[in-house]
């Protein structure tokens, strides 16, 4: 029984965002094993877990970077809106 503090989840659009995750999870893995592995005669790793790593935190960075110019724009677009309505009324 769900509390009334608790915020029901709605089914499908927790399905939705699973599937957004895993694809780009997949996305990912794909992208930095295609990057970093190149031999599989050879037993030795370790070259390429710190290519997946840098390879990872490159993409997260840049996604972190894409998002906080998305935010900057928007919150630019938004808030310069009623000043644009205001100066060309002028």
């Amino acid at each position: 029984m769900a509390t009334p503090n608790m915020q029901e989840i709605d089914p499908d659009a927790a399905v939705k965002q699973f599937k957004e995750f895993i694809g780009a999870y997949n996305k990912i893995t794909q992208m930095c094993f295609k990057d970093c592995i190149h031999d599989f005669t050879s037993r030795k790793i370790s070259n390429a877990e710190l290519c997946a790593l840098n390879c990872l935190e490159k993409y997260l960075k840049s996604t972190q970077r894409i998002s906080t110019r998305f935010q900057e724009h928007h919150l630019q677009y938004t808030d310069d809106s009623p000043y644009k309505a205001m100066a060309s009324k002028s």
